[in-house]
């Protein structure tokens, strides 16, 4: 559903693009090259000025920094850089064409190995998480799943009764009492709500990367009930920290944030005092996604966890 809305406002923008192209070339002369290089530019310049924005607000919102995590002009380019080339390839082609960027999901059969199910976040689906997938996959772990949770703006339960479903279904087709989770963003609020709820009889650990456990000041600009409750303080975030308690879910859970996120602000909200927790730095929420440092952390915590390659 999200890739089909997806390529339909694409579609909208390129109209408008076209049209605005068009009038360039008709009202000052511009040859038909120098036309398609300014609407590619105006694309792509529109979401660099998005994402231009969301560092500056993180940046107000930020949480105090180590002296080996501050960036120079060079390093902040390069933050500004690696986001932007992660989120024009998430526009144009993870969410829209999830189904050509990423392979099918194996089909679900008994083996001895332990399966992992990734979960997206806000406004995603399965395509979002094709850089980390692949990494998985070229180190033999498997089977990986990457199923497309079935709504957008939905409250994060409905999310999370969604997983329910999927976690069951895969552990009983694997043959495994168990299976890992390993979630970005928001997807990381519905694994914890799914486990508050249903325990961790069918998770052997979970891994979240980025996500807002204590909420987001960028979730304002959000739409729908779980962008609500992922703002800092909302009643969503305090119930759900009732319900897990001072020790968490029961299972074991390492969380991966990035100094530099432009989306989880402050920053430290990715942090969960009964989990284990491992910070990056120079990269931003999208990014690192496709980062090395962090495919080696998770595939270090899914061989802890009892993740095996094929062999």
């Amino acid at each position: 559903m999200l890739a089909n809305l997806v390529r339909l406002a694409l579609a909208a923008e390129l109209a408008a693009w076209t049209a605005l192209a068009a009038w360039l070339r008709a009202r000052h002369g511009w040859s038909l090259p120098a036309t398609v290089a300014g609407v590619a530019a105006g694309a792509a310049g529109a979401r660099l000025v998005v994402i231009a924005a969301t560092f500056c607000i993180a940046w107000f919102a930020r949480s105090p920094r180590a002296a080996g995590q501050r960036l120079g002009i060079a390093g902040t380019a390069v933050l500004v850089a690696g986001e932007w080339r992660a989120m024009l390839a998430n526009n144009f082609l993870w969410l829209p064409f999830e189904r050509l960027v990423l392979r099918a999901d194996p089909t679900p059969a008994p083996g001895a190995r332990v399966p992992v199910i990734l979960v997206h976040g806000y406004f995603s689906n399965r395509g979002t998480l094709t850089g980390l997938a692949r990494a998985l996959d070229a180190a033999g772990i498997g089977p990986v799943f990457v199923p497309t949770l079935p709504a957008i703006v939905a409250p994060i339960e409905d999310f999370a009764a969604h997983l329910e479903r999927i976690v069951r279904e895969v552990t009983e087709a694997c043959g495994q009492p168990r299976a890992i989770l390993v979630c970005h963003s928001m997807g990381g609020l519905i694994a914890r709500t799914y486990l508050s709820t249903h325990g961790t009889q069918r998770v052997a650990g979970l891994v979240t990367l980025g996500s807002p456990h204590h909420g987001s000041v960028l979730a304002a600009l959000g739409a729908g009930r779980n962008g609500a409750q992922m703002r800092p303080g909302s009643a969503f975030l305090g119930m759900l920290a009732r319900a897990e308690g001072e020790k968490g879910p029961g299972c074991a859970t390492l969380s991966i944030s990035t100094a530099h996120d432009n989306l989880v602000a402050p920053q430290e909200s990715s942090r969960l005092h009964w989990a284990r927790n491992e910070t990056i730095h120079g990269v931003g929420h999208l990014a690192m996604l496709l980062d090395a440092r962090v495919h080696r952390a998770v595939l270090d915590e899914l061989a802890r966890l009892g993740a095996r390659p094929a062999r």
